[in-house]
């Protein structure tokens, strides 16, 4: 039975992954991160070449061990060069702002993907969410990167390394704990919420200790200076994201739950879950009433009839010598004047267009005539067709 849990519990949480696309969602939140920490560093030498003094360069002898040569150096050169500084700290902080909040509404969408339910969150909730991740990720990365330049140090200490490394993880559950119990749009308890927040607690420790590891070795091996760190460090943040999109479907396997049955659904309240049973005698007398407006609502067939046939008969009457009588007294007149020019000359053929003038006018006078009769012979159908459309 053990052994049929510990099969069954990574089996599905592999599953969840491919469902929820964790990789997709921890790249976008993996490349927004990157793009806040460019603005976030920019603000760090700003802020360093106003207030930075001896122990900033204290700082940067202890970041040779953490950091490669060539970052060091492009750090030195920055912090010496104090050009455009104020222009590019109030930029960093609009980047930061605009970057933070789409880490933000990543991981939200990312947490709702995963769980399978999506609530619509009040503003006041979505403010307590957004101070959350603005406390979790820069506590995380901190951290990461305080250990590996404080350590060495400390170095006198038995078991100094043992000790921090095994201290990070304590640290990254703290702050990733809010992350994991607030962000679900299901209720989760504390304890509910643990198993995720350790597993991406560990997950970042030793991702840190692997940026640790290229960073002591970096001399011997540098991946293209600056352009190899910047690959390191998205590659970092997109592992992270994994690890954290994997620690939330694995609190949502162990709970208990399949967030693909619950796609779309919202959390049910105590009260929803005992309402009673509707009456059937009720649903019986609106299925009446319904199939009632129906019936008044539908034609019926001989109606339908009637209506097209009438319809028809009214075009049909509409189609005849008054819809092209008037072309051939265009083409009576015109064949006259044309004959009138052609045989006659002087008063003769004067007098010939004013015959073809009155003969065109008498002949659309019978053409209207003949037309006002043939209405007048269908109004006995007219009303016998109203008289059959007030019967039915």
């Amino acid at each position: 039975m053990h052994r049929s849990v510990l099969w069954t519990v990574p089996i599905a949480v592999l599953r969840e992954v491919q469902r929820s696309q964790a990789t997709f969602l921890a790249a976008a939140i993996a490349y927004y991160g990157f793009v806040s920490i460019i603005p976030l560093a920019l603000l760090g030498l700003a802020i360093a070449q106003t207030f930075g003094g001896p122990g900033l360069e204290t700082a940067l002898h202890g970041a040779d061990q953490f950091l490669s040569p060539a970052a060091v150096e492009v750090i030195e050169g920055s912090l010496a060069d104090s050009r455009g500084s104020g222009g590019a700290s109030v930029a960093s902080l609009l980047i930061l702002a605009w970057s933070a909040s789409k880490i933000f509404r990543g991981l939200d969408i990312a947490f709702s993907q995963v769980e399978g339910v999506t609530i619509e969150k009040s503003i006041l909730a979505r403010i307590l969410d957004a101070a959350i991740v603005f406390f979790a990720i820069p506590v995380a990365l901190a951290a990461s990167a305080l250990l590996g330049v404080v350590v060495p140090y400390f170095e006198w200490i038995p078991f100094i390394g043992v000790l921090s490394q095994l201290s990070l993880p304590g640290v990254l559950v703290v702050a990733f704990f809010p992350m994991f119990y607030r962000f679900p749009d299901v209720d989760m308890s504390f304890r509910q919420a643990l198993p995720g927040t350790v597993l991406a607690a560990v997950g970042w420790a030793l991702l840190a200790a692997g940026f640790s590891l290229y960073a002591t070795y970096a001399g011997n091996f540098q991946l293209y200076g600056v352009l190899g760190a910047g690959l390191l460090l998205v590659s970092w943040l997109y592992l992270g994201g994994i690890i954290i999109m994997v620690g939330a479907v694995v609190n949502v396997v162990l709970v208990g739950g399949t967030p693909g049955d619950r796609d779309g659904a919202t959390a049910a309240t105590d009260s929803e879950g005992t309402e009673p049973a509707p009456d059937i005698g009720e649903l019986a007398r609106e299925v009446e009433g319904l199939r009632a407006d129906l019936d008044e609502k539908t034609m019926s067939r001989s109606a339908i009839e009637s209506e097209l046939k009438a319809y028809v008969r009214k075009r049909q009457r509409k189609g005849k010598a008054t819809g092209w009588g008037p072309y051939l007294v265009l083409l009576y007149g015109t064949a006259m004047t044309l004959g009138a020019f052609y045989w006659l000359q002087g008063g003769w053929a004067i007098l010939a267009m004013i015959v073809v003038w009155l003969s065109t006018l008498g002949l659309y006078v019978q053409l209207v005539l003949f037309g006002m009769g043939i209405q007048a012979a269908s109004v006995p159908g007219r009303l016998l067709e109203v008289l059959r459309n007030a019967r039915s």
